[in-house]
């Protein structure tokens, strides 16, 4: 073999041995997620209102590739080079996915909408039982994350970050809501406990006037509590709710 053929050879062999190198530095660095539910759908965008593009099942390794605002859907590419969206909630990965880029294209991530009442209270969750986050004001952009099935609250990013559910019916949407994921159960709001009454059985000889001086309270209240539309018209062993 001449020196020049040798030569040759090293060098072709060399620059394989650098691409191998590479590639295999790059596929090492790829964050990877593994499907922790019994099958999970890849969809062609970040929510369930899109179209499945593939089924993984549990087990299945995914190189991951980009995120939506809040890192509820995640972009990943499968081995045999299919791309789509899955719920981050069925992956388990040691990579934190806050730190995936960005991917909005197509989603729901990129509808906005403006708040169009004069203060609207965002919440932590879809419904007004849920604590206040914050108060933003009448023309206050906003991106849409999510929505209720009923699309009556939707979930919301704001400028400053800050993530939480507005009412529906106080923002003006780019795009129709039912384009949004559904997330979320509208809770209602606590029920006030009934008011604790005091009670009193009549005596022999009382009347209202008597019971309402013992207690500190109008007589006409105690009647009006108790449905008594004749003041005289009480009897002994009557129990009456004092308020």
């Amino acid at each position: 073999m001449s020196l020049y053929r040798l030569l040759s050879l090293i060098i072709v062999v060399a620059l394989v041995g650098v691409s191998l190198g590479v590639a295999a530095t790059a596929s090492a660095q790829a964050p990877t997620a593994t499907v922790n539910t019994g099958a999970l759908n890849i969809r062609s965008g970040p929510g369930i209102s899109y179209t499945v593009v593939f089924s993984v099942y549990r087990g299945t390794v995914l190189t991951l590739l980009a995120r939506n605002a809040d890192a509820s859907w995640v972009k990943v590419r499968l081995d045999n080079g299919i791309e789509g969206w899955v719920n981050s909630r069925y992956i388990a990965t040691a990579y934190p996915l806050y730190s995936l880029p960005v991917d909005g294209s197509g989603g729901p991530v990129g509808i906005t909408a403006t708040v169009t009442s004069y203060a609207l209270n965002v919440r932590t969750g879809p419904g007004i039982g849920y604590a206040r986050i914050v108060s933003i004001p009448r023309g206050t952009l906003m991106t849409l994350l999510a929505r209720t099935a009923d699309s009556s609250w939707v979930k919301v990013l704001l400028a400053s970050g800050v993530q939480g559910w507005v009412s529906a019916g106080f923002i003006a949407p780019s795009a129709p809501l039912t384009s949004l994921p559904v997330e979320g159960v509208v809770v209602p709001p606590p029920q006030p406990p009934p008011p604790a009454y005091r009670t009193h059985v009549v005596q022999p000889g009382e009347n209202l006037f008597r019971i309402a001086l013992r207690y500190g309270v109008n007589m006409w209240d105690i009647a009006r509590l108790n449905n008594i539309l004749n003041l005289r018209l009480i009897y002994a062993g009557q129990v009456l709710l004092i308020p």
